[in-house]
Order: structure tokens, then sequence, then C-alpha cells
């Protein structure tokens, strides 16, 4: 077992230390704390990575709400316009 600090696995995956801790927030990445600092076992880290290079990526089509909110408010508009005899 070889215990390395964020700094270094951030320097071995070649990301910055701010995604390192989305991803240890998240679960994503396997880690520990080792007196309330996270820390990473190096073979995990590359068994880890070994894994997702091995994994199917599947992509969400991203929405936006907006939209439904924008008609919503068009609708409203347009009834209130008519209540008010407005056009």
């Amino acid at each position: 077992m070889k215990i390395v600090t964020i700094q270094e696995v951030s320097e071995f995956l070649k990301v910055k230390k701010l995604t390192l801790y989305s991803w240890v927030n998240q679960k994503l990445i396997p880690s520990f704390k080792l007196n309330g600092l996270w820390r990473f076992d190096m073979e995990k880290i590359e068994d880890w990575v070994t894994e997702s290079a091995n994994t199917k990526v599947v992509t969400k089509r991203v929405t936006k709400k907006t939209t439904r909110n924008q008609d919503i408010d068009r609708i409203i508009k347009h009834a209130i316009e008519d209540v008010n005899g407005n056009e």
C-alpha cells in the first residue's frame, strides 16, 4: 500500500484538486480520511483508472427547464391581457 496526498493524485491524474474534492464528495474515487486529511491508496487509484477506462459512458440528454416556464409565463400573460382587454 502506498498512501498519497490529494496533490499527488491531482498531478498523477492531471486534474485540479477541486475536481478531486468533488469526486471524493460524490464517492466516485477511492479515498479515506487520515487525521482529517484526504488520502488515497495509489494501487486503488491505478485500479480505479483501469476500471474507468473500461467503463462504457452513457451521456444524458440535457433539456432546458426554462422553456416550459417560459411557455407557462406566456400563457398567463396572454390570459391576463384577454381579461384586461389588452392585446
